[in-house]
Parts: C-alpha cells; sequence; structure tokens
C-alpha cells in the first residue's frame, strides 16, 4: 500500500466512510483497509456513507513526486506540485503526449528513416548529418536491387 493510499484511507475514514466504501473507491481488497485502519486507531463501525455537513474531499498527490498538491478553489486542479516536476514526468512519458501532424522521411545524408511533428519540412535526422550534407557533400543514394 503506497503512503497516499494511506493518506486517502484516513481522510475517508475521517469522513465516515466505511471499509467496502474505501476499498471499493481506492480499489484495494477490504482486508487490506481494515487491518490498516485497525493498525492506525481508525477502527469502529461507521454506517453512514459521508456526513452531509463534510464535503467528500480526496487529497491530490503529484504525478512526478508523490507529495500532496495543495488545491485552490475556482482554479482547474492542479496534477503537479511544481513546473520542475511537470517537465520532468512530461520528458519521461513522452508516448503519452498528444501530438499533431507527424511526418516520416529519409534523412538525405545518412538514409535513416525519422520521424517529426510541426510543419517545418525537415531533410536531416540529426544536426551532424546537414552539416556533412553541406560541407562534405555526402548524399544518400538508394541501393538499386
Amino acid at each position: 500500500m503506497t503512503e497516499q493510499q494511506k493518506i486517502s484511507i484516513r481522510v475517508l475514514r475521517e469522513q465516515n466512510f466505511s471499509y467496502v466504501a474505501i476499498s471499493r473507491i481506492l480499489e484495494l481488497t477490504l482486508g487490506a483497509v481494515r487491518s490498516y485502519c485497525q493498525r492506525c486507531g481508525l477502527g469502529g463501525n461507521r454506517k453512514e456513507a459521508f456526513q452531509a455537513d463534510k464535503p467528500m474531499v480526496l487529497p491530490t498527490f503529484c504525478k512526478c513526486c508523490g507529495k500532496q498538491v495543495i488545491q485552490r478553489e475556482k482554479i482547474k486542479p492542479r496534477i503537479f506540485c511544481s513546473d520542475e516536476c511537470r517537465v520532468t514526468w512530461w520528458n519521461s512519458h513522452l508516448d503519452q503526449v498528444k501530438r499533431r501532424n507527424p511526418h516520416t522521411v529519409k534523412c538525405l545524408c545518412c538514409g535513416k528513416e525519422f520521424t517529426w511533428y510541426g510543419s517545418k519540412v525537415k531533410k536531416f535526422c540529426a544536426h551532424a548529418c546537414y552539416i556533412k550534407h553541406r560541407y562534405e557533400g555526402v548524399t544518400y543514394v538508394a541501393e538499386a536491387v
């Protein structure tokens, strides 16, 4: 069980959620929730799902470092605790970035296929290939079979 789940269990128990409700919300086993609550002194019989006067507020955690993120009212919910965490997470999860207009072309210098995103037409896979082609005259010639 992660620290985030433990904090969420504590918050939900303080809002009078039952073991069954917490296990369904957090997708944990009933036994795990029950034993954690009993070890931490959060046990007891709580039949009602939540109190009407307290709104349900689950803590949110940074996707990158796991620190608790403080949310402000009337503002879009934050996912990351800082810009540094946001950049770090997105740079390590490039497969989840939604990009437009992928282009696949062969490099004029080495012949390697490469993909880039954007509207500007690219001819070389790297700056080194551009330098070889420009100053040394190296050009890729496809082998005819």
